[in-house]
């Protein structure tokens, strides 16, 4: 059966940015470029990222906002004002307005039409005659700007954002379990409610973690890694009670689940292997969630830095994949004995508890590396807290004990701490 000519024309269209695509690459490359090298240095600024639309992505906003009764198939890509997108990302909603203000400051020679440039860079230009932050359809608001770049006598037009490390976090989200889940979408008023309520609470630990980060340095290591922890659970808990309730139905508390996952991802995650360069069990032999020192020796380490670079790592996670209430199967290979016997109770019950089954999904979501690897050394972890130091009578004591322990409480902190003073 013969397709309507729609189809013809998305296929153009997408052909037309195939064909061109390292014209659209290079003119956002050059652009990051350029944002990067000015104001990339402000204290601010966290960094500056540049995407081009998808095949996918481009027939999705064609079919969606009936782009095609616009211009022929062949100038569509070219006319699209967000066909590149560019964002600056900064580290609290403060300071999306001061970056703001500053691309004003840059971008001050008139270019006509409403367009601004910088002085002496005729080849940029930002559209700054309209009011900002924008109003979204989903009522929040947003720093949106329309803009344009000539390169090899070609002009692109470019969307760039500027957004907080919370604001980007929430529209991964947004994005990721609405807009791309049709079934979601259509569960207008639940799926609405859930999100406005995490936006709230995201809003109320952007406004946390900016006092956070603020008095940082005149607190006691101690008292940072306390508050860092609760800041961290509370985001989790808040993100993973609503894809829990959007992919059961069922409403549950994971704040005590959070917290474990928090404990793990500070003391001996991938997230600190990358960001620090440590083994991913070293920091364990040298005391649990206690951070390597600054290179100075100094020990003073800088948890502002932690908290941002972690949240920006959280923020790549793919929310929508993750399976709960799916069996999780492993293939485990041989290990040591005491490990072995770990593993066990934990592979045991891994698919009859929700509670151990939902843990394990979240934690495996966060991680970098394969479902076995991730169970592997989350088994090494925690075997090495809850034997550290012990003798093998003790041991066989704290196993006899875990293997006792109901499978909802076998990864809580309180569970671990209890099983590590037998």
């Amino acid at each position: 059966m013969e397709k309507i000519s729609i189809f013809d024309y998305i296929e153009q269209a997408c052909n037309v940015l195939d064909l061109n695509i390292a014209g659209f690459s290079r003119a956002a490359d050059k652009l990051t470029e350029y944002l990067q090298s000015t104001f990339g240095g402000i204290d601010a600024t966290v960094g500056v990222t540049s995407r081009i639309k998808t095949r996918d992505s481009l027939k999705e906003k064609i079919l969606r906002n009936g782009l095609y009764k616009n211009c022929g198939a062949d100038r569509l890509v070219y006319e699209m004002h967000d066909i590149i997108g560019v964002r600056i990302e900064c580290r609290f909603f403060k300071d999306e307005e001061y970056l703001y203000n500053k691309i004003r400051e840059t971008f001050c020679v008139d270019a006509g039409g409403g367009y601004f440039s910088p002085q002496g860079k005729k080849a940029v230009k930002l559209k700054l005659d309209t009011p900002q932050p924008e109003k979204q359809k989903n009522g929040f608001d947003i720093y949106r700007i329309d803009g344009s770049v000539v390169y090899s006598s070609e002009t692109y037009n470019f969307e760039l954002q500027i957004k907080s490390l919370v604001n980007s976090f929430w529209s991964e989200i947004e994005h990721k379990l609405i807009y791309k889940n049709v079934l979601l979408g259509q569960l207008d008023n639940l799926m609405k409610d859930m999100l406005n309520s995490i936006h709230e609470s995201l809003t109320g630990v952007d406004h946390q973690l900016s006092l956070i980060f603020d008095r940082f340095s005149s607190n006691t290591i101690e008292a940072q890694q306390v508050q860092l922890e609760r800041m961290l659970s509370l985001g989790l808990n808040d993100v993973y009670t609503a894809i829990v309730k959007a992919k059961t139905g069922i409403t549950i508390s994971i704040s005590d689940y959070s917290e474990a996952v928090v404990s793990y991802l500070l003391s001996c995650s991938s997230y600190m292997k990358e960001a620090h360069g440590v083994p991913l069990r070293k920091i364990i032999g040298t005391g649990l969630g206690v951070l390597p020192e600054t290179d100075d020796g100094s020990g003073d380490f800088n948890y502002g830095s932690v908290l941002i670079s972690l949240m920006e790592w959280l923020r790549t996670v793919d929310y929508s994949s993750i399976a709960i209430g799916d069996k999780i199967e492993l293939d485990v290979p041989a290990l040591p004995p005491i490990e072995s016997a770990v593993a066990d109770v934990f592979l045991n019950n891994i698919n009859s508890d929700f509670y151990l089954n939902t843990f394990f999904h979240i934690f495996f979501s966060l991680e970098r590396g394969t479902d076995d690897e991730d169970f592997l050394d989350y088994i090494g972890y925690y075997t090495e807290r809850i034997t550290r130091g012990k003798t093998q009578e003790r041991i066989y004591r704290t196993l006899a004990a875990l293997g006792e322990t109901d499978a909802n409480k076998l990864p809580l902190e309180k569970t671990i701490a209890a099983l590590a003073e037998l």
